[in-house]
């Protein structure tokens, strides 16, 4: 690598940093939307100053990467930027949610939370994979009441390769009725297994101990059916009722899922609300967004130990804040008939998202006063490098089971299966999808990672090619270094920043200057700003 390539990294990162402010927007919020007036009283109380709002190049990347899973096109960008429309935002927002690949990016989520793999521990096979995840993926895209999914996912029979939601209860590396009833809490409700005492859970696991898989001659199916011998179970809901049951006259899921999505019983929507502010921020409402406590008679207890605090005097703060924007989360995502969109909607309209990112405060932070600050997901980073440069991964399974390599142009976000997989999107930190957890996701930056976006052959020779047809399109610098920074930052360069681009452009002799832009380029894809959410 040419020794000049670090001086441009430091002194264009710099710039960037420095510049940080200057990509804030002087305009402000709508005051009168409901969530903005509980965070508006909220940073009142606590003498927070209401937080810049971020600039129109940086909300458009921010809606299109949390929405829809990729980098605005640089037309998308302009068209935006220059217009002067009012509500300009919310429609927007309505764009991006309405889009194919809204539904991409949403079954992808979902396919982590739900375990979709082929192979080992979980074993769905590559039929079963397909069928599931194109089903979830279809009823996102036509915004399927999620009340109405999740019944079905819980009282699902029939064959993995024929009954989608059958799947459910075979995505589970433990399909003993206790296992099942961990996997249940985790994925419905954001609970663990250690909110309940060990008696408690061996009675809530009776509701599926009835639970059978039978083979058939078909490689790999399998029929997922409740035993039809009719059996009297006394079980326990997680709320401590105790509930007795006639298997012969009604299935023990159906009581439980029953029991789970009446609108009087907030452990669901709960769950679901405070799963998509974690997909917006990458942080809860809640601190531990998949691991929530129970629900207890002592609200004020309750609130203390969601919040990581037993001190009292906190729940005077903080957690009446939080439990009123919960609160009115889970009545507007109740009222929508369980609509996800709906609650994106929400969430991207409101203040906290629309936030600068600028200053990282902790306090702020935790008060939704800042836009937090965090890494791409893997496949996020590898679709937008893709994206810029036209050059893609090739994706196959370790295991050699039939169509396990998929076509060259595939993206990362669109993989049903996740036994299919690249080293790439592994050393970023790619879920193996084997619990469900947050967790499983590894958001966090390695030497690895930096090896790859700095000497990364496949994408230099990627990169290069990406450059060749901008000198072909565009004759003018400032035009090309422009589309540049609208592929990749979706922004346009600062004056200080084409002033760095210049000086370094003049310091090269006249047979290396075209090698300027993809200097310019590597530069951009080794920048927190592109890396990172902000």
């Amino acid at each position: 690598m040419r020794k000049f390539y670090s001086v441009i990294i430091c002194s264009l990162l710099t710039v960037a940093a420095a510049c940080g402010s200057t990509f804030e927007k002087s305009s402000g919020y709508d005051p009168f939307l409901p969530v903005n007036k509980i965070l508006f009283k909220h940073w009142q109380e606590k003498n927070i100053r209401v937080p810049a709002v971020s600039s129109d190049g940086v909300f458009i990347r921010r809606v299109a990467l949390t929405a829809a899973g990729r980098l605005p096109a640089a037309a998308e960008v302009r068209d935006f930027v220059f217009d002067d429309t009012p509500g300009k935002r919310a429609k927007l927002i309505e764009k991006f949610l309405n889009s194919p690949e809204y539904a991409d990016m949403q079954a992808m989520r979902f396919a982590d939370m739900l375990r979709i793999k082929s192979e080992f521990p979980i074993n769905l096979w590559p039929n079963a994979v397909q069928l599931y995840h194109r089903t979830i993926h279809d009823e996102l895209l036509t915004d399927r009441s999620l009340k109405s999914m999740f019944y079905d996912l819980l009282t699902a029979s029939g064959s993995n390769f024929r009954t989608a939601h059958a799947n459910f209860f075979r995505a589970s590396a433990d399909r003993s009725p206790t296992g099942l009833a961990k996997m249940v809490l985790l994925t419905t409700m954001n609970m663990r297994e250690t909110e309940f005492s060990k008696s408690e859970l061996e009675d809530f696991a009776k509701l599926f101990s009835l639970i059978r898989y039978k083979s058939t001659y078909e490689w790999k199916e399998e029929i997922v059916y409740n035993d039809p011998v009719p059996q009297v179970i006394t079980a326990r809901l997680p709320d401590g009722t105790a509930v007795t049951i006639d298997s012969g006259a009604t299935d023990p899921r159906k009581v439980f899922a029953d029991w789970l999505l009446q609108d009087d019983n907030p452990y669901f929507a709960r769950a679901v609300t405070n799963k998509v502010w974690y997909w917006a921020f990458g942080r809860g409402i809640y601190p531990q967004a998949d691991d929530l406590p129970r629900l207890e008679s002592d609200q004020r207890s309750f609130w203390a130990k969601l919040w990581g605090s037993s001190d009292s005097s906190t729940a005077k703060g903080d957690q009446p804040f939080c439990r009123e924007l919960q609160d009115y989360m889970i009545a507007e995502f109740q009222k929508s008939n369980y609509s996800l969109k709906h609650l994106y909607r929400l969430i991207m309209n409101s203040a906290a998202f629309q936030a600068s990112a600028v200053n990282q405060d902790e306090e702020l932070l935790k008060n939704f006063a800042a836009y937090p600050v965090r890494r791409l997901e893997s496949e996020l980073l590898i679709d937008a490098l893709a994206a810029v440069t036209k050059g893609y991964d090739r994706y196959m399974s370790v295991i050699p089971e039939p169509f396990t390599y998929l076509p060259g142009s595939s993206k990362a976000v669109n993989i049903a299966d996740g036994s299919i997989s690249s080293g790439t999107l592994d050393s970023f930190g790619r879920p193996p999808r084997d619990s469900g957890q947050f967790s499983e996701r590894n958001k966090a930056s390695t030497d690895s990672q930096g090896l790859y976006l700095m000497n990364s052959a496949a994408l230099y020779r990627r990169l290069n090619n990406y450059c060749r047809n901008l000198q072909r399109n565009y004759r003018n610098d400032n035009e090309r270094l422009d589309r540049i920074y609208l592929d990749i930052l979706s922004r346009y360069p600062t004056n200080r920043e084409r002033q760095v681009f210049k000086k370094y452009q003049t310091s090269l002799d006249k047979k290396s200057r075209h090698l300027v832009w993809s200097d310019t380029v590597w530069v951009l894809f080794n920048s927190k700003e592109f890396i990172f959410y902000h």
